[in-house]
């Protein structure tokens, strides 16, 4: 579900054009949820361990710009572990430019843990090529440690923009091999959309919510040690949040939960008695 936890990767405010070219015409819109986006949005989890807590997510969309004639979304999340965690020091921070299909145009990530010596990461996609721009390198100073190019085949998603198409999508009943472009490879993730109708309790409401599930596998191994399996139950209603999230790690699962919330006019969906 919350397919940043999945990934390996500074926000640049004149990246998003690097490596990008105008996509060919033979692009076209892939049916979406246009309720999922909503600029302000913002979504906060609980990320845990068994009995312990491991760290929290948070998802915020920025606003909008228009690229290659799209609607293309502006998104930022921030992935922290909390203090005292063993073996766990993680502080990064994703950024996306994504379609509301969605599939991805730029994707960012930096490692803020030492100020001293930020890594970071970014992907720019030219799908009039088929090619894949990347960037490596480490900041303040923006010493580029590797650059290049990498053939695709088709739409890419990233480590962000994969969650919104699980939003976008959860609703259908069918199974979909989705590309997500990581560690410079392309690599699959497999859903499993049933629109299963349930519901969850989670802390940060009083009463069961009527929740859609979807399952899948990821054929790769990311942050917190996530491979393999994972469900998510996500709201029943038109913006599809992700409420409660389980995912497959070296040594057992993980529990995501969604703590805090900020979207205009969206109200827990409440299960039937």
């Amino acid at each position: 579900m919350i397919a940043i936890l999945f990934s390996p990767i500074s926000v640049r405010n004149d990246a998003s054009n690097a490596y990008a070219t105008e996509p060919s015409s033979a692009i076209i819109d892939i049916a979406g949820a246009p309720g999922v986006f909503m600029v302000g949005e913002e979504l906060e989890y609980n990320v845990s361990y068994s009995i312990f807590d491991l760290g929290h997510v948070r998802f915020t969309v920025i606003d909008t710009i228009t690229k290659f004639g799209r609607t293309t979304y502006r998104i930022k999340a921030f992935v922290d572990s909390y203090s005292g965690v063993p073996f766990v020091d993680l502080h990064q921070v994703f950024y996306s430019e994504m379609t509301t299909d969605p599939y991805s145009f730029f994707f960012n990530i930096h490692n803020t843990a030492d100020p001293e010596k930020i890594y970071y990461t970014e992907y720019a996609f030219d799908y009039s090529s088929n090619k894949v721009g990347y960037e490596i390198g480490m900041k303040p100073e923006r010493k580029i440690l590797k650059t290049g190019e990498v053939s695709i085949s088709g739409y890419q998603q990233d480590g962000l923009s994969l969650l919104y198409y699980a939003r976008a999508h959860c609703k259908q009943v069918r199974q979909e091999s989705v590309a997500i472009f990581f560690d410079e490879k392309s690599y699959v993730t497999r859903f499993n959309f049933m629109n299963k109708i349930g519901s969850k309790e989670i802390d940060a409401v009083p009463y069961p919510i009527e929740t859609v599930e979807f399952d899948g596998n990821a054929d790769f191994t990311g942050i917190f040690g996530l491979t393999g399996y994972f469900r998510g139950f996500f709201s029943n209603d038109a913006a599809s949040i992700p409420i409660v999230a389980r995912m497959k790690v070296i040594l057992g699962s993980i529990n995501i939960e969604l703590m805090k919330w900020t979207r205009p006019g969206w109200i827990p969906p409440k299960a039937d008695s």
